[in-house]
């Protein structure tokens, strides 16, 4: 994970679980490449939350960045 996930991310938003968003890595319902930095955005629904979380890593596809659930995502 990159510092900003860990120190940032992780703190903010303390209720997202690493799980979750190992999960959505492995079994996401969409996945995008963002064209302008190669970055990963997976989505999965979190049933605690009742919302899907994206989950963004760098380009590598393993390293964690960002997350956070996300109000506008329509599968």
């Amino acid at each position: 994970m990159t510092d900003y996930f860990r120190n940032d991310v992780l703190i903010k938003r303390p209720y997202i679980q690493l799980h979750w968003c190992l999960a959505a890595i492995q079994m996401s319902i969409r996945r995008e490449i963002q064209a302008d930095d190669g970055r990963i955005r997976y989505w999965w629904f979190v049933p605690e939350l009742r919302r899907y979380l994206r989950v963004v890593t760098l380009a590598d596809g393993v390293t964690l960045h960002n997350a956070f659930p996300d109000r506008r995502f329509k599968p």
